[in-house]
Formats: structure tokens, C-alpha cells, sequence
């Protein structure tokens, strides 16, 4: 049972770029030319047999303490909100796999080895090599066509956008570039994917993920508080915010910051009129036609789906109760892995505080968008520090 349970820790390690496909069983989505439906149906099954396997390894970590509740109330509040909102049948399941992901991840935390933990980390970097990979031959070759002229020319692969890839690589980078510094190259595996990863960070041309980037090292370099460190953090962070004003802008699209404040103008009034469970989880369009400006676009527009700002989303789709459950969750999750990261010896130390920051970066990332891999990646992230120090896995 054991094994069974390593093992779907491993595969939800390894399958965080996919998640994006499963939008192609949403019949009230635009279709997808990514992938065909049966095999998102497929993708999907690996999920939920993921998440069943690590059930048993999640019952053996829970307790009666603060980690457990950081780990399995966002999913009870994603419940209470969906059996009280707009679209209970979307909003269940959606919960059921908060919850699952969150026990998945107390698991990794707590019941894990030191085996398993590396596991996982090779699993997850080899997983976004070849989303990266993916993602660099699509743009290259500007297939499919579609895609390419609908996003710009920016990369997004599997994903659903350019944003969500570039939330996605800032995730692997704080796993990635630690492990090749720390290892001086000699980890090949993270040298060739941070590498390849900061190529695809700038193919995505987003903007303000490269600020979150940047904002990233600066936060490793306060946590660290090693003057070679800060001299590093300024370098990169002027290279970082050059490149992001003069590239960045190439592959922008003015109509994408209009239908952003269209969004979170909807996603403001709608938490206004539902403030304390909000609409339900994922129930944002059920509304959004009533709610919306009258010069917003339409429902068939990706406006419509979601109010680009995951804070905005917790407040419109499940109330001060999702808000506050969310930031109580993450800042234990934080301070736990801070905590770790002080008493660790010096590999994993810069680990765990690099994904700290990169945990809290990718929380600035999501105040201007919504990243439906959000909860995958960033439990991944922040357990990984966790679980690293714990175990001593490297």
C-alpha cells in the first residue's frame, strides 16, 4: 500500500503540465485543438487514481495541528462553498480535488522518504523539461497555427495561456536552479532544465512573470542575507526588468489589459453581492452575464470564465470564508517551510528558502491572474522545501 502511495505522489509530481488538456471536457469551453477529449478523459483518470493511491499515505500524516488544517481546509472551504453556490455539479468535484491535492501533499510532507522525495523531484523536472521542450518546438514552428496567432507568438504548450506557463516555469526555476547551483552543474538533469526553463520564461513574453521572477531571487536574497547573494539578486533583477520592457511589450496585446479590469470589475461586484460563500467554486460565468459592465464582453469570451485575479477569484467564487481559509493556509505552509530552511544544513537550506520565495511569487503572479494549476504547483513547491529538509533527500 505503500508503494501504491509513493507512486501517485510521483505521478501527481510529474503531471502538473497537463492539467491545462483537461479543459477539453468542459463543454462550455471553446474547443481546444491541444488535445482530442478521450484523451483528456485519460489524463484525467491518471489524476483521480493518483489521488486515491496517496489517501491511505494523507490518513497516516493527518493530526489534530496547524499543518493539517494548512493543508486540508482550503479544500473543506471549496466544499462548503460549492454545496451552497450556483453550480454544485462543477463545484464538488473541483473540491474533491482541492482536497485531494492537499492530502496528496501532506503526505509528501510528512509520510514520504528520502527516496520517494528524489523521486519526485526528478519526476517533476523531467516532467517540465518536456513541457518546456513542447512548448519551444510549438512556438518555433508555429504550430498550431491558431494557437500561435491567438496568443501573440508567445509559448503556452500545454497550458491554457502564456501566463499560466510562465507561472508554471517560475515553479520549476525555484526547483531547478538551486539544485544546479548547489551541485555546481554537475546535476545535469537541473542545469539542462533551468536553462531551458529560462528560455521558455521569456519565450512567454508575460510580463509580469518575469517581474515575479525577479521578485523570486530578491526574496532568496533576503532570506539568505549573503552579500554575494544580494550583488547576484541586483544583477539579475536589472537584467530581468530590461528584458521584460524591451521584449515584453513586442508580444502584448492592449485588449488583454482592458478585458483584465473588465474581469476584476465583475469579480469585485460579485463577491459585493455573495460576500460570504461567494458564487461556488468555478461559478463565476453562471453569474457573469448579470453581473458583468454593460460594455463588458460577452460570455463566450475568456473574460467571462474566470475574474483573472486568483484573491479576486477566492473573494467572488467562495466568500470571506475562501479568503481567509487560503490566507491562513498559506502562511502556516510558509512559516513551516522557513522554519525547516533555518536549522537545515546549507544544500537544502538554499532549497527550501528558494522555494519559499518562489511559493510567495508565485502568490504576487496569481494577484493579476488565474492559474487554474495554481493549487498543483504551488502545494508542490512549498511541500518540496519541506519535505527535502525533512528527509534530507539530497
Amino acid at each position: 500500500m505503500r508503494r501504491l502511495s509513493n507512486l501517485g505522489l510521483i505521478v501527481l509530481g510529474a503531471i502538473i503540465p497537463l492539467y491545462g488538456l483537461l479543459i477539453a471536457l468542459d463543454p462550455n469551453r471553446p474547443p481546444t485543438p491541444h488535445v482530442p477529449a478521450p484523451v483528456a478523459l485519460v489524463i484525467a483518470l491518471v489524476l483521480l487514481l493518483s489521488i486515491v493511491a496517496t489517501i491511505p499515505a494523507a490518513v497516516r500524516s493527518a493530526r489534530r495541528d496547524s499543518m493539517t488544517l494548512a493543508y486540508l481546509s482550503p479544500g473543506a472551504a471549496c466544499l462548503i462553498s460549492s454545496l451552497a453556490g450556483f453550480d454544485p455539479p462543477t463545484g464538488i468535484p473541483f473540491s474533491l480535488l482541492v482536497l485531494g491535492l492537499g492530502g496528496a501533499a501532506l503526505a509528501l510532507a510528512r509520510d514520504a522518504d528520502a527516496a520517494t522525495v528524489r523521486t519526485v523531484v526528478r519526476a517533476f523536472l523531467w516532467s517540465a523539461l518536456a513541457a518546456a521542450v513542447v512548448a519551444l518546438v510549438m512556438v518555433v514552428t508555429r504550430q498550431p497555427p491558431e494557437i500561435y496567432a491567438y496568443n501573440n507568438g508567445r509559448a503556452i504548450g500545454t497550458f491554457l495561456n502564456a501566463n499560466e506557463l510562465a507561472a508554471f516555469a517560475i515553479g520549476v526555476l525555484g526547483v531547478a536552479v538551486p539544485l544546479a547551483v548547489t551541485s555546481r552543474g554537475r546535476d545535469r538533469l537541473a542545469t539542462v532544465t533551468a536553462l531551458l526553463l529560462l528560455v521558455t520564461l521569456g519565450a512567454t513574453f508575460s510580463r509580469w512573470g518575469a517581474l515575479c521572477a525577479v521578485v523570486a531571487v530578491a526574496l532568496f536574497a533576503a532570506f539568505d542575507r549573503r552579500r554575494a547573494v544580494f550583488a547576484a539578486a541586483l544583477v539579475i533583477a536589472l537584467a530581468g526588468i530590461g528584458l521584460d520592457a524591451w521584449a515584453g511589450a513586442t508580444h502584448h496585446n492592449p485588449r488583454d489589459t482592458e478585458a483584465r479590469v473588465v474581469a476584476w470589475r465583475t469579480g469585485w461586484t460579485t463577491f459585493l453581492r455573495f460576500p460570504l460563500l461567494g458564487v461556488g467554486p468555478l461559478a463565476f460565468e453562471k453569474t457573469y452575464d448579470e453581473l458583468r459592465p454593460p460594455d463588458a464582453p460577452g460570455t463566450q469570451t475568456p473574460v467571462a470564465f474566470d475574474p483573472h485575479s486568483l484573491p479576486l477569484a477566492f473573494a467572488a467564487e467562495g466568500g470571506i470564508l475562501a479568503v481567509v481559509t487560503l490566507a491562513v493556509s498559506f502562511t502556516l505552509l510558509l512559516r513551516a517551510a522557513i522554519g525547516a530552511a533555518r536549522a537545515a544544513p546549507p544544500a537544502q537550506r538554499v532549497l527550501a528558502y528558494c522555494l519559499a520565495a518562489t511559493f510567495l511569487a508565485l502568490l504576487l503572479d496569481c494577484g493579476i491572474n488565474t492559474i487554474v494549476i495554481f493549487f498543483a504547483l504551488a502545494l508542490q513547491v512549498v511541500t518540496l522545501a519541506y519535505a527535502v529538509v525533512r528527509t534530507d533527500a539530497l
